[in-house]
């Protein structure tokens, strides 16, 4: 069994968080997503108690048990953009080429008291990580970021205070491995440029690494009647900051020829947002449970993207010797989302060990129209999901598949304000006018499919 679960924690520590409204979906684990999500009243087993609400962990509080999870999902986002660049001209389509990636779940728990749980694990959101085309319209919003990796380790403890009440919490750490490529536009200030020159393109790439990003959350169950259990937690935020390598790939212009670039660090920051959510779960029959949940995620702490190069410069440049890479502010000003879920779960036969489920969740756009763009498609979500689960003796093996259809974005030159970093810096510190790049018809979809194994011991 320990090597099992070592070998499951590597593949786990390979998974993507990366990017609920915003940047990932309002439900991660496989049996969660059978129920769209719909899982903080209900949550009786690892799969909830690590993500949406510790206090399902005393579900298994008195029975001397040992409780082991592993689930691997499949997750992908498809992105359709065409833009309108800045001289009003409608470009060629272009679709996102990352066809999604798997993200596991594992945890163990066990209970210490006849009161108390306490479960550890590894696991990440369901997130959109995309790449495009370097030469692509989209490459001044993003070209890859694909290759970044977030994990979340996580402590828990839930405590059966009551027959009817029950409490937790969780300790989180955020690993982050962020990955990521864009192409800014490399017009020194002192220069008169065409606001889109591909000459002046610069492909820049940040690779930061940041191993320390605490967390946690808290979370409450209690049985309201004998067929009535609610439940609320609270997600708080996760503060993301640390240097790593910058790497700048001249432009081709030939105010470049001869440059080299000195210095290769930066440092980023950006904040994921507290969330609440509440739910009540109904026992509408001896084997069925229908919940409905509310979550409000916070994204309005999520404001912006802020990297600073540290000491970066490009040196030997014909007839002005040195430009500064100065610090680049990525705005996102995105606004606070809410998302309402509603799930069925149940056993058909008494005398068959088989479990569906199904799920419907709507989720409004944490994105405004201001700062929408390819790094973040979001708008508002309908999810339809479902699944089954068998028992094999003390062992439940889970399936589900959900589908999310995002509702179409069109952003105006009106609306519009997404900008082209322009990092070049000459002794007057002076930058090129803003350019924005950030118009045009956007459309996505999601699809997720995963199997997951819970096994008592």
């Amino acid at each position: 069994m320990t090597r099992l679960i070592l070998a499951v924690a590597l593949i786990a520590a390979a998974a993507p968080h990366a990017d609920a409204g915003g940047m990932f979906l309002p439900t991660r684990g496989v049996r969660p997503t059978a129920r769209a999500g719909a899982f903080v009243a209900g949550a009786d087993d690892l799969g909830g108690g690590m993500w949406f609400n510790p206090a399902g962990l005393a579900a298994m509080a008195g029975g001397k048990q040992r409780q082991f999870i592993f689930d691997l999902s499949y997750v992908s986002q498809r992105v359709s953009y065409s833009r309108m660049d800045s001289g009003f001209n409608e470009l060629d389509a272009v679709d996102s080429e990352h066809t999604g990636k798997p993200i596991p779940t594992v945890a163990l728990a066990f209970d210490v008291t006849d009161k108390v749980v306490v479960g550890g694990g590894v696991f990440a959101p369901y997130a959109a990580l995309g790449r495009y085309p370097v030469d692509g319209p989209q490459r001044y919003s993003l070209v890859d970021l694909s290759e970044t990796v977030m994990v979340i380790g996580e402590v828990a403890v839930g405590w059966q205070v009551s027959d009817r009440l029950r409490l937790g919490a969780g300790f989180q750490n955020l690993f982050a491995n962020v990955v990521s490529s864009v192409v800014f536009n490399g017009c020194p200030g002192q220069t008169v440029c065409a606001p889109e020159d591909p000459e002046f393109d610069s492909l820049s790439q940040i690779d930061q690494n940041d191993y320390s990003s605490p967390s946690g959350v808290i979370g409450a169950q209690f049985d309201a009647h004998d067929r009535v259990r609610t439940g609320v937690s609270f997600q708080f935020p996760f503060k993301v900051s640390g240097t790593g390598d910058l790497s700048v790939v001249l432009p081709d212009s030939a105010f470049y020829d001869g440059a080299t670039v000195t210095g290769s660090k930066a440092a980023m920051s950006f904040t994921l947002p507290a969330m609440l959510r509440v739910g009540v779960q109904v026992r509408v029959a001896p084997r069925w449970h229908v919940e409905l949940d509310m979550d409000v995620e916070f994204w309005s702490m999520h404001d912006e993207f802020v990297i600073e190069p540290e000491n970066v410069r490009i040196e030997g440049a014909p007839g002005v010797g040195t430009y500064e890479v100065g610090d680049m502010t990525i705005p996102r000003e995105f606004e606070n989302s809410i998302a309402v879920k509603l799930g069925v779960e149940g056993q058909p036969s008494a005398r068959t060990p088989l479990t569906v489920a199904a799920g419907y969740a709507y989720e409004t756009a944490a994105v405004p129209d201001k700062t929408l763009s390819v790094m973040t498609m979001d708008g508002s979500k309908h999810l339809v999901s479902g699944g089954l689960g068998y028992a094999f003796g003390s062992t439940t093996v889970y399936g589900a598949v959900s589908y999310v259809a995002v509702a179409d974005r069109s952003v105006s030159a009106q609306e519009g304000e997404g900008p082209q970093l322009s990092p070049i810096r000459d002794d007057n510190q002076t930058a090129p006018l803003d350019t924005f790049v950030n118009w045009g018809q956007y459309g996505a979809w999601w699809l997720t499919a995963g199997v997951g194994v819970v096994s008592e011991f």
